[in-house]
């Protein structure tokens, strides 16, 4: 399969995996249906700027997957029913019911549950694309790819008690309440005036300032909540901080930013970075993850860092590349200890003609580097 944009799509073109609609998670096509001119319509009013196709261009290429179609959906679902439930609590002064916090730990433990599976995996959000709006989306996404970091980052690291010291125990039960934080660190937005939320152009000082205070809004909703641990609280209130202190709303710098918060900042910022914004189109992957790697020490902790640039895939399986020589291919798989060096199924040569595929390993081909992601179709073969 190769992913492919919608203004993209050739009549015919067989779809490879099942389409939802963005807002309510309705089957909107079916796997193995064929692309018709009314579909495309279909698609492109529903906000789908991208579908999977599978022909012979793709064949034996699959995405990587970070998440079972169940687990979405029912992260999906919870995060949608503690929005609501905070938006209730905020007219009537009350705290968040007990048993949506306990969706959301279950739901936290799920994703977790999927992530471990997939352990030695390298890392893709794009299969979350269209998972919902924008909010469900990054609340998703962030907890996928921050539970990921974490996985890897205590079992790399550890974790550091009230006393300095280093440990490697209870990893299980702190990843639970890092997946919570994740799924409601954007929860204090809710009480942002949607004018500012959802304004496509720049913002105004006293806008950012209210926009800004979304992290502490989010942390006081919270703080009096039966069942949320003050680890995931950290998550909510001290995502926007950075490394060198600039952040907020604490300005706390380094180590002295909670090990979750920093994991965090990573996932928030990756994501919001490859996702369409009211006034921010989104970045292809490998321009997010190389803003990542370059503001590693000064937005972002080099450690965390690391774990993340062993681990997420800047090209995943089915993109679309111009290689170095200008010849073009497709992402045909990444590997964990190569995720920037990946094989690349190659269709076109450097002079732009059709070729029959072949396949080259940049990881043993050092004079071949991937200079960008290729958005242009691609030619079907030949029959």
């Amino acid at each position: 399969m190769r992913l492919v944009a919608t203004e993209h799509l050739n009549t015919g073109d067989r779809i490879g995996r099942d389409i939802v609609t963005s807002g309510d998670g309705l089957l909107l096509l079916r796997a193995g249906m064929r692309i018709s001119d009314s579909f495309q319509r279909s698609l492109r009013r529903a906000g789908i700027t991208a579908v999977w196709i599978d022909d012979e261009l793709s064949a034996g290429i699959e995405p990587l997957e970070m998440l079972r179609e169940e687990t979405r959906h029912r992260a999906v679902s919870a995060i949608r029913s503690a929005f609501q439930d905070v938006s209730q609590s905020l007219v009537q002064g009350g705290a968040l019911p007990a048993d949506t916090i306990r969706k959301m730990t279950a739901v936290a433990e799920l994703i977790g549950r999927d992530i471990a599976d997939n352990a030695q995996s390298a890392l893709a959000l794009n299969d979350l694309a269209n998972a919902d709006s924008y909010t469900m989306k990054h609340s998703l996404a962030v907890t996928a790819l921050g539970l990921a970091l974490g996985i890897r980052a205590m079992r790399r690291y550890g974790w550091t008690d009230h006393r300095g010291a280093r440990r490697f125990d209870q990893v299980e039960q702190r990843l639970s309440q890092l997946g919570v934080g994740l799924l409601l660190h954007d929860i204090g937005k809710l009480a942002v005036p949607p004018e500012i939320l959802h304004k496509p152009g720049p913002l105004t000082d006293d806008e950012w300032t209210a926009m800004r205070a979304h992290s502490m809004l989010g942390f006081q909703m919270l703080k009096g909540t039966g069942g949320i641990s003050a680890l995931a609280r950290s998550v909510v209130r001290s995502h926007h901080e950075r490394w060198d202190g600039t952040g907020y709303p604490d300005r706390k710098a380094g180590v002295a930013i909670h090990q979750f918060a920093r994991i965090a900042t990573v996932a928030d910022v990756f994501d919001a970075l490859t996702s369409e914004r009211p006034y921010s189109a989104a970045e292809p992957a490998h321009r997010a993850f190389e803003y990542v790697v370059s503001r590693a020490g000064r937005d972002f902790d080099p450690d965390i860092v690391d774990v993340f640039r062993s681990s997420v895939a800047p090209y995943p399986p089915g993109t679309g590349v111009v290689l170095s020589d200008g010849s073009r291919g497709l992402v045909k798989e990444v590997r964990p200890a190569f995720v920037e060096c990946p094989i690349v199924r190659i269709v076109v040569d450097p002079s732009g003609r059709s070729i029959p595929p072949r396949e080259v390993d940049l990881s043993t081909t050092p004079e071949l580097t991937i200079v960008s992601e290729d958005v242009a179709p691609l030619a079907p073969l030949a029959v």
